[in-house]
């Protein structure tokens, strides 16, 4: 039997893995996170941090923006996002 803290402990995992992808991406293209900040549309710098730490998810409202600063097919990024984050509903921090 799955409990709710299963069900927590799989979406920080999957958090972590994106933040991780997402991080090997930005030191690849060797942006700065203040730097993709900006070239995402990104509320704070901090935000950008904390998807990389796994503690939120990427904004859906970010992928284009986001696959835009790493040259990449925005529908592609979306889909390899949404692989990480499929079925995890929300945030641990308030992105806002």
């Amino acid at each position: 039997m799955h409990t709710k803290n299963d069900a927590a402990s799989a979406d920080a995992t999957r958090y972590r893995e994106a933040g991780q992808w997402l991080r090997a991406l930005r030191r690849h293209w060797q942006i700065t996170e203040a730097e993709l900040a900006e070239q995402a549309g990104a509320a704070s710098v901090e935000l950008i941090g904390w998807v990389e730490s796994g503690e939120v998810r990427l904004p859906r409202a970010m992928y284009a923006a986001m696959a835009r600063a790493f040259c990449m097919d925005a529908a592609e990024f979306g889909e390899s996002c949404e692989l990480y984050y499929r079925d995890a509903p929300g945030m641990t921090r308030s992105a806002a």
